[in-house]
């Protein structure tokens, strides 16, 4: 099947710049919180919208179209039924600049002076289970394990997700049907007040269900508890699996 014919983007910066480029292409209203939301997987339309209340369907089929057109995304077929929209492998590129604006913007904003709906919203503990789920991969920068691998799956607030560790990177996906050797079942306000350092490890640990391997299970409470260092005797639970 042919490629969409790619059009231009509704504005431009009409500059001979690389920045200026991407931006052309990438930085219209929602287009980053689209492609936020499918770093966590396949999403359908419905799906989408009702993730970006404010959206509208015709804003996001116009958005969508054009990160289609531009090879970032890839959209369901009509063979697919019930499939989503999907990140090509050139959209998940994008993973780790966005990472990146992710941590600074929580770096900018808690050092800010001023109340700020973003303050507020590092200092909430009712966010969606899918943003606090990928707050654990951005904190997995922090806590570089290059020689451990793994699947482990989180359980926050009842939605699973599953957290693929390899050469130093973590990537995070809704859902939990890859096997995993270790498990952490808890709610968002917990790892959100972990996350703030308003919890200690017992504290922490005494809020979560954990089972599995003892160093994936250490690996992933550095992600998530802020306030110590730890050590891995502390962080251990008794149970024990074999790392993938």
């Amino acid at each position: 099947m042919a490629k969409p014919q790619r059009t231009p983007m509704s504005r431009t910066y009409n500059k001979d710049c690389l920045l200026a480029h991407a931006l052309d292409l990438l930085g219209e209203r929602w287009t980053f919180l689209i492609l936020r939301d499918l770093f966590l997987g396949p999403q359908r339309f419905g799906d989408l919208a009702a993730g970006l209340p404010g959206i509208g369907a015709n804003l996001l089929s116009k958005r969508l179209k054009e990160l289609e057109q531009a090879d970032i995304i890839v959209a369901p077929t009509s063979n697919e039924a019930g499939a989503g929209y999907r990140l090509s492998p050139r959209g998940e590129g994008l993973r780790p600049a966005i990472r990146e604006m992710m941590c600074w913007s929580i770096e900018y904003f808690m050092e800010r002076p001023e109340s700020s709906p973003a303050h507020e919203c590092i200092y909430t503990d009712h966010l969606e289970p899918d943003s606090v789920a990928l707050a654990v991969e951005l904190f997995a920068r922090y806590c570089p394990e290059p020689d451990l691998s793994y699947v482990a799956h989180i359980t926050i607030d009842d939605f699973s997700y599953t957290y693929y560790y390899m050469n130093g990177e973590m990537v995070t996906r809704r859902g939990a049907d890859t096997p995993a050797v270790a498990n952490i079942t808890t709610d968002v306000a917990t790892i959100m007040q972990a996350f703030r350092k308003e919890l200690n490890l017992d504290e922490a640990k005494a809020r979560m269900k954990l089972s599995g391997h003892d160093k994936v299970i250490t690996h992933l409470l550095r992600c998530i508890v802020h306030a110590e260092k730890h050590a891995e005797k502390d962080l251990a639970p008794t149970a024990h699996a074999a790392v993938v």
